[in-house]
């Protein structure tokens, strides 16, 4: 994926992968040992969605915390009766607003080999771009050249699109965790948009332009 960048995006990138290096803390739980290889394919990854944003866009967060596989989340949530129930589930990534990245390192590895349209870091990523503004709802702070009533009518049709496509047992080249809720799909054409752009031009070209838009890149066309 890399590959596609001129010499001077390339240049871009190593510095914001530089300072992600140095501003980041990366740790583990499970006493997984992060060599700087690690540490380094986990930045140059995770600044590719920022590479035409700039770097104020990975601040206000810390910590990046490494698993070596799936992990398992815990969560409490509050029923409409004030009841407090306690979830869990495993998960390869996670990622809260202003708390740490959460990743899966084998599904990093999986990430940086670009076979595929599955990219957890980008993924994870995606959903700390959409948490900028507070909320985790599918739209990340739009450019001032942007307009709302645009981002959402090409993501809604698109969105509604992928669930009556499922609902009717059809077969979508788009991963059905995409139609969870708005911020998924966000997150699943974020990975789509980097490592299968021209799958995403096609299937969905009005949300291909919006990205283009919002994350100031082109790689169908690179």
């Amino acid at each position: 994926m890399l590959r596609r960048y001129s010499e001077t995006d390339r240049a871009r990138l190593r510095a914001l992968a530089e300072h992600f290096l140095q501003s980041k803390r990366f740790e583990s739980p499970t006493g997984l040992e992060l060599d700087f290889e690690m540490r380094l394919v986990i930045s140059a990854m995770a600044c590719v969605p920022v590479l035409g944003l700039g770097r104020s866009w990975l601040h206000g967060w810390i910590s990046v915390i490494i698993y070596p596989d799936e992990f398992v989340a815990r969560h409490d949530f509050v029923d409409n009766l004030g009841l407090v129930h306690r979830s869990a589930r495993a998960l390869i990534g996670e990622a809260w607003h202003r708390g740490p990245l959460i990743l899966s390192w084998r599904h990093c590895l999986e990430a940086a080999a670009g076979s595929g349209a599955h990219n957890v870091i980008i993924h994870e990523l995606a959903h700390k771009l959409d948490l900028a503004n507070g909320v985790s709802n599918g739209m990340p702070p739009l450019h001032a050249d942007m307009r709302q009533f645009e981002w959402s009518a090409a993501f809604g049709r698109a969105y509604v699109v992928l669930r009556r496509r499922l609902e009717r047992g059809e077969i979508s080249s788009i991963d059905a965790y995409a139609a969870e809720d708005p911020a998924e799909f966000f997150a699943v054409l974020s990975e789509l948009f980097f490592m299968r752009p021209h799958l995403l031009l096609e299937e969905y070209p009005a949300v291909y332009r919006q990205l283009e838009l919002f994350y100031r890149q082109d790689p169908a066309r690179a």
